[in-house]
């Protein structure tokens, strides 16, 4: 999970009207309509399925490892996702994330990374394709994403107009911390030497701000200390 922070900086500008194009105000109107865009709280389910020529094939083998459904929970500069025992919690205003142990009650806690510039950083081509998922218009991207086993390779849905805090960009987790301009409706990733995907679309969609205490630390959990090595 990746993230890259930049501190708020707020401009003073002196415009003389008369020196204002008729299109330069119509990008100035818009520029300052996008910069304000109130970022989405609310929550997002996702289901998942399997596709390609062995889907059929590995979805008994799966099936107990793959959880129904993941839900996504966004409020101001944190988030969480809970995929069925699993829950990550992640804190931007911090600047690190969570990850529970809910049978053991226990979490461990890491510093939020950004891989822009380095010499992983993600391939991202941005397409001309749009279609609607829910309703929301969204644009697809292609990601490819250096691993040690070879190029993952992704295929991304998102949604302008749903926009997250800055702070929480590069923290998604079904697209593998990849920035993208929107949350992600559906994520298409290739499995490594095999005719397989596996598909997450959106089915719901909420714009209901979630309780703050979601995005607390269970009461009685305890921190995992990582063992030293000599």
């Amino acid at each position: 999970m990746l993230f890259h922070a930049n501190n708020q900086t707020q401009y003073m500008l002196e415009i003389k009207p008369t020196m204002i194009s008729r299109g330069s105000l119509s990008l100035l109107l818009w520029g300052a309509i996008l910069w304000g865009q109130k970022p989405f709280e609310g929550s997002i389910t996702y289901t998942i399925k399997l596709e390609g020529a062995m889907a059929a094939q590995l979805a008994d083998m799966v099936k107990g490892q793959l959880p129904e459904k993941i839900v996504h929970y966004y409020r101001g500069n944190k988030s969480r996702v809970e995929a069925g025992q699993s829950v990550v919690i992640v804190n931007g205003e911090e600047g690190f994330v969570y990850v529970l142990n809910t049978s053991l009650q226990t979490y461990r806690k890491a510093a939020i990374k950004n891989p822009e510039g380095s010499e992983k950083a993600p391939k991202i081509t941005k397409t001309n394709e749009k279609t609607k998922i829910l309703k929301y218009p969204v644009e697809k991207y292609l990601v490819e994403i250096s691993s040690e086993q070879g190029p993952v390779k992704m295929e991304v849905w998102a949604a302008p107009s749903l926009k997250v805090s800055e702070s929480l960009r590069g923290t998604n987790t079904l697209t593998q911390g990849v920035r993208l301009d929107g949350v992600p409706l559906r994520i298409s990733t290739e499995a490594l030497g095999a005719d397989l995907r596996v598909v997450y679309l959106a089915t719901e969609i909420s714009n209901t701000p979630p309780s703050e205490t979601l995005f607390q630390l269970p009461e009685g959990y305890l921190e995992e200390k990582e063992e030293s090595k000599e």
